[in-house]
């Protein structure tokens, strides 16, 4: 409770110099909007808000940069994926394709979406990432709940989110935050009877097609202990496993659609939000009351 509490007071907080600062959220009535919610759960219109708020982002950033003689695309963000639309969570194709990806290298982070960026000469890339991100010694450590995060307050990016906040830490709390919420709500979703119940389906079903496992994460970590284990073998062992990971995470899938467990989730986690002490639920209507006003200054810089 601590931690979250440090997080709270953004409408206190002193906006960026020369920004404009959003406005007061009102008090807290003691029920919180469905956009709320939906900041928590990453469902609803969750998707669709971040994507105009990073599309409003992109925009922003490609006038600063090109202003510092940079290119930088101004293009649409991708949407992101809603966690109650239960055919994306689960991606099917993509786990016929490659089931869980465990033998995968994770993605590494790489410098800012520039097409020319790699073919850079080094001082022009060092150049770029000063306009980009301004000097990496710079920022603030921003409390979201769980942890920090490092926020840059110089640089085309850092603007681009003054211009929508008016202080690039209330745009941290409100990126973060609810995900830290989401957190504190992990330990009771198992518990949930509504939950039970899908997983007892997807139980029943993944072992009627021969996988005894009793939660998607045991699969998951047994395929990892059977890849350590086969490490170094030949190719024919490979295949054989790279089979099986497909199989079990196609299985896993298809028994997850049709038990809803990710739906389940979503609606359990939504219910388990009113149990938050009143003041983190006090401090997310805040956070909901900020995007929906950064929300209306970025659709006025996507019509210009």
């Amino acid at each position: 409770m601590a931690a979250l509490a440090a997080v709270s007071g953004c409408a206190d907080a002193q906006p960026d110099t020369g920004a404009t600062p959003l406005p007061k959220p009102p008090a807290f009535s003691g029920r919180l909007s469905p956009e709320a919610l939906d900041m928590v759960t990453r469902s609803g219109s969750w998707p669709r808000a971040q994507q105009t708020l990073d599309t409003a982002v992109n925009k922003l950033v490609h006038r600063c940069m090109k202003d510092k003689g940079f290119t930088y695309p101004a293009k649409r963000a991708p949407l992101p994926t809603s966690l109650d639309d239960t055919a994306a969570v689960v991606d099917l194709p993509g786990r016929r394709s490659h089931g869980y990806a465990i033998a995968t290298t994770p993605e590494q982070s790489g410098p800012p979406p520039a097409p020319y960026y790699t073919d850079l000469p080094p001082d022009r890339k060092r150049s770029f990432d000063l306009a980009f991100s301004g000097p990496s010694d710079s920022g603030d450590d921003v409390s979201t709940g769980t942890g920090t995060v490092r926020v840059r307050r110089q640089g085309c990016d850092a603007e681009a989110r003054r211009d929508l906040t008016g202080d690039v830490t209330v745009w941290a709390r409100m990126y973060y935050a609810p995900e830290a919420l989401n957190g504190r709500l992990d330990a009771k979703v198992p518990k949930a009877r509504e939950f039970t119940t899908a997983m007892s389906a997807w139980r029943l079903c993944m072992a009627a097609r021969g996988f005894a496992y009793r939660t998607p994460e045991e699969a998951r970590g047994s395929l990892n202990r059977l890849l350590l284990e086969n490490n170094g073998r030949n190719e024919s062992s490979k295949e054989e496993f790279r089979k099986r990971e497909i199989a079990v995470a196609v299985t896993d899938g298809e028994c997850a659609i049709e038990a809803d467990v990710p739906g389940t989730a979503v609606r359990v986690r939504r219910a388990l939000i009113a149990t938050l002490p009143k003041k983190d639920q006090a401090f997310l209507a805040e956070l909901a009351s900020y995007q929906s006003e950064a929300l209306k200054r970025a659709e006025a810089i996507l019509r210009r």
